[in-house]
């Protein structure tokens, strides 16, 4: 079952011991950043069994992406990683409107007079290196406006607020890359801020549903064996968005690289077939 908030979401202080600690304790501020993700998002009522819960949040067999993010961002992971608080303020900002809103309401860090590049989209800041992080503060937006730079990949940064919240697996969270024909940075649909040319494109800027936007799903023909690989399905394999692991056909020579699906008309055929020579 997924860990307790209460044992999971200890205030986590900027780790000066060996890596494999310091990696020990990012994943499990990480851990605890998803669980307040499902909780605020209403998943966790669907997240019942431990397979549910490592379906979505068990990174422990790809820590590649931890590691990147951990020498990006000097050591202080932990100490951009949305609260309780920011969780739930981006929830209940984003389903303004029957969720058409893209913009979150003023707040603490990002409003009409304090405006830091972290509350563009894609990107996000710090607490600062000597200040506590209470992962379940549910209350106080703490103040978080040092050292900011693009969102790690795996984690997606919603414009306006400066932290960053997990991709869950079956999600696709790579570095933006920016389209010079569009001037847009994909695979995402946000732009960089005008005139600032130090600003480039950052991670994932939403969480989203495949039934609105598959950005930041893995695409279908693909699979994703963490929230920043994407690997190609292989022939005799199919892939559905937002997949994880490849499918295998019913018969390999049925599915071609790239598969979203398998096509069964032969088996139809063969059916109808064998029904036929049945009754007769």
């Amino acid at each position: 079952m997924p860990p307790s908030l209460d044992s999971a979401m200890r205030p986590q202080r900027r780790c000066r011991t060996s890596p494999k600690s310091f990696m020990t304790a990012s994943l499990t501020s990480v851990r605890a950043s998803s669980l307040i993700l499902a909780s605020s998002s209403g998943s966790a009522s669907r997240i019942r069994t431990e397979k549910d819960w490592n379906g979505a949040f068990n990174f422990s067999s790809d820590l590649g992406f931890l590691a990147d993010c951990i020498a990006n961002t000097n050591g202080d992971l932990t100490q951009r990683l949305c609260t309780a608080a920011e969780i739930k303020f981006y929830f209940s900002s984003f389903f303004i409107d029957g969720g058409n809103s893209n913009f979150l309401r003023p707040n603490i860090n990002c409003n009409l007079t304090s405006w830091v590049s972290g509350c563009e989209p894609g990107w996000a800041c710090s607490v600062g290196e000597d200040q506590n992080v209470n992962l379940k503060d549910s209350i106080n937006v703490p103040s978080r406006t040092k050292s900011c730079r693009p969102c790690c990949e795996g984690f997606f940064c919603p414009q306006g607020i400066t932290c960053m919240i997990p991709c869950p697996l079956g999600a696709y969270c790579p570095r933006a890359q920016l389209n010079t024909s569009t001037g847009v940075c994909d695979p995402y649909n946000y732009q960089p801020p005008p005139g600032q040319t130090n600003h480039t494109c950052g991670g994932a800027d939403r969480w989203s549903d495949v039934g609105t936007s598959g950005e930041v799903f893995c695409p279908a023909g693909y699979f994703c064996p963490s929230t920043v690989r994407r690997v190609s399905c292989s022939s005799g394999y199919y892939c559905r968005m937002g997949s994880t692991t490849e499918n295998r056909c019913f018969r390999k020579s049925s599915c071609k690289p790239n598969s979203s699906s398998q096509n069964i008309t032969i088996f139809g055929v063969l059916l109808m077939a064998f029904s036929r020579h049945a009754k007769g």
